[in-house]
């Protein structure tokens, strides 16, 4: 699949992240009617659905290597060591397909939240003060929660499901 298409298929976390970054780029701007702002704010969502695609294979190996082994250790079994996706019929291939794309939907909110839950006290703090900035910590861990480790546990699940398409 392309970059394009990824992109274009990303889910939630993207547009979540374009938002964000609209939100942000109107506090330091304060201007809604400059158009550039609506392009400049598409920038963050483009780059981390690129870089995410670029290294998809590092991160799902970071964030659900356990999960993946034992998987590919459970397909094995099933298979004898074949390489079943190349020999399975188009319905199978597909099912493995939008699994994984489902999977890169919720890496790229996984990657959406940790990043909003990072910058976010840096940029209250820049903006209205430390006071501020010691709540916006407390927002940072809701973001985390309802869009990192939700979703990962979400991708968790999906990689253990895939076993079942082998059967």
């Amino acid at each position: 699949m392309s970059t394009v298409d990824r992109i274009q298929q990303s889910g939630i976390g993207a547009l979540i992240l374009y938002l964000y970054s609209a939100g942000v780029l109107y506090l330091f701007v304060g201007d809604p009617t400059l158009y550039s702002l609506y392009a400049l704010a598409a920038a963050p969502p483009v780059i981390l659905v690129f870089l995410s695609s670029v290294f998809n294979d590092e991160l799902m190996e970071f964030f659900v290597g356990k999960e993946i082994e034992e998987a590919f250790k459970a397909i094995d079994e099933r298979t004898g060591d074949e390489e079943f996706y190349w020999d399975s019929d188009a319905e199978t291939k597909e099912s493995i397909d939008g699994m994984d794309e489902r999977a890169h939907k919720h890496l790229v909110t996984i990657l959406t939240g940790i990043g909003i839950a990072l910058s976010l006290p840096f940029i209250v703090y820049y903006e209205f003060g430390a006071l501020e900035s010691a709540g916006a910590v407390g927002g940072s861990l809701i973001v985390l929660y309802l869009f990192s480790i939700r979703e990962l546990r979400n991708l968790r699940q999906v990689v253990k499901s895939s076993v079942k398409l082998y059967d």
